[in-house]
């Protein structure tokens, strides 16, 4: 299984952040984000904010070494939508 595919599994099994997705599939989290980054410029995922970061910054929040949307324009929690290839 390609390590897309592994990622995309890892979704579809309910992982929605960084580090748990890393975890399941054994890859790294800057790879994880590479790959989910790319699932989005193809429009096969969506990620959707759920509502802002604390006030304090990632460094109080206790999704901080795993949100989904840390490293990209969503920040806070976010929900992960696979869609089908258009």
């Amino acid at each position: 299984m390609s390590p897309t595919e592994q990622v995309k599994e890892a979704i579809k099994q309910g992982k929605s952040n960084l580090a748990d997705i890393a975890k399941a599939t054994g890859l790294g989290q800057g790879t994880v984000e590479i790959i989910l980054a790319h699932l989005e410029r193809t429009a096969e995922l969506v990620r959707e904010s759920l509502n802002s970061c604390p006030t304090g910054g990632c460094g109080s929040c206790a999704q901080a070494g795993g949100c989904s949307g840390a490293a990209t324009e969503h920040r806070g929690p976010v929900v992960l939508q696979l869609r089908r290839r258009p």
